[in-house]
């Protein structure tokens, strides 16, 4: 496929492969290529007389004329209709369990103040763009009711290109596999990719702590999936600090088929909720190598409540408990279950038990922790 050049977009993604350009600025100006000094030198087809076609396009992008006073108009003119092969930019956006969920009380601003350590799972949406020749976001997705200005991966564009300076102009393709409503942060893992592929799409140059600080104003789960595997979050959940945990091993995921909005869940929690639950448990957990030592210090302040808003998931784990299949943990806010287990073998026993009660839930089996992914780049 074929597509415009966006010529400023060209130059900086070339340059940075070629060590010209760091954080979208010229390591050094006089290192510059006598072509982008020169753009007569161009002929009618657009190439640079001598040189490979791919180099004379950096000579038509925005920063040779910003950089060296050259007239836009003068590089229109002998080049009208440059096309080249669309790049496109593709990861995957991890889920989320809570292995601690401390509340530790309402905040004058309406948030809560929370204490929780996060690790990654394998588990993830698909997320991908490039750029396009219409102006605007274009977003599909897997699950069609997603699709508008409010997923949160559109809102990041619109944060990211509010920053930058530059209007978007961007096809995106989200494949969901994460549940929603489902504690595991599927909707903020799936921002914090987006963040991530604009960033390498545009060659802008920010650092994690950067994009973190972007996620922040998507949401409070953002900033975390720029630190895992393993991280503790505090205040409203938007000062993440990494830590490292000796445990590694198998999660099993009961996904009890509903969505259960966040903000119900935060609304029912009362502080009798957290008072006889451990709090404080992150700092052992980090510490334990097994998963029947971790299974002792879990705990989630929220799933009382999560319990009184969606009785279905109370329902659940209350089977499951009976079954000898527990004990199981809600994560976050959500409708997800899970165990951990050393081994996948233990593990994958225990998701057919589930399976075998024949209810409306969904099991899997996942590693942990594990991080976000890179982010792999193409030409097609």
């Amino acid at each position: 496929m074929r597509g415009s050049v966006d010529r400023p977009a060209l130059l900086i993604n070339m340059w940075t492969r070629q060590g010209h350009v760091r954080d979208g600025r010229l390591v050094d100006p006089n290192d510059a290529p006598w072509w982008v000094q020169s753009p007569e030198y161009l002929d009618t087809s657009g190439r640079a007389v001598g040189f490979p076609r791919e180099q004379a396009l950096t000579a038509i992008g925005a920063y040779p004329r910003l950089l060296y006073g050259v007239s836009e108009d003068s590089m229109n003119a002998s080049l009208p209709e440059l096309t080249m092969a669309a790049h496109r930019v593709t990861t995957t956006a991890p889920a989320k369990i809570n292995l601690t969920l401390d509340v530790l009380g309402r905040r004058d601003d309406g948030f809560h103040d929370l204490r929780s350590l996060v690790i990654g799972v394998d588990l993830s949406d698909r997320v991908s763009c490039r750029d396009c020749d219409k102006p605007g976001i274009d977003l599909t997705c897997s699950d069609h009711s997603l699709v508008g200005p409010e997923n949160l991966v559109f809102r990041a564009v619109q944060v990211f290109t509010q920053h930058v300076g530059r209007a978007p102009a961007v096809r995106i393709e989200l494949e969901k596999n994460i549940p929603i409503g489902a504690g595991m942060g599927g909707g903020s893992s799936d921002a914090a990719a987006m963040l991530r592929l604009c960033n390498e799409l545009w060659c802008a140059g920010l650092d994690d702590a950067a994009l973190a600080n972007l996620g922040s104003d998507l949401g409070s789960d953002v900033p975390l999936f720029f630190s895992l595997p393993s991280a503790v979050i505090t205040g409203r959940g938007e000062r993440v600090e990494p830590v490292a945990l000796r445990w590694s091993g198998w999660v099993l995921l009961v996904y009890c088929g509903v969505a259960v909005p966040t903000t119900d869940v935060y609304q029912a929690w009362r502080a009798a909720d957290s008072a006889d639950l451990p709090c404080g448990t992150d700092g052992a957990i980090s510490e334990a190598t097994s998963a029947k030592t971790l299974t002792e210090l879990l705990s989630n302040h929220l799933e009382p409540a999560v319990f009184r808003v969606a009785p279905t998931v109370a329902g659940v784990s209350d089977r499951l408990d009976r079954a000898g299949v527990g004990p199981m943990r809600v994560t976050g806010a959500g409708s997800t279950l899970y165990q951990l287990f050393d081994e996948k073998e233990a593990a994958c026993r225990a998701a057919r038990q589930v399976e075998d009660l024949r209810m409306s839930v969904t099991a899997s089996v996942v590693a942990a922790p594990v991080g976000s992914a890179s982010v792999l780049s193409e030409e097609f």
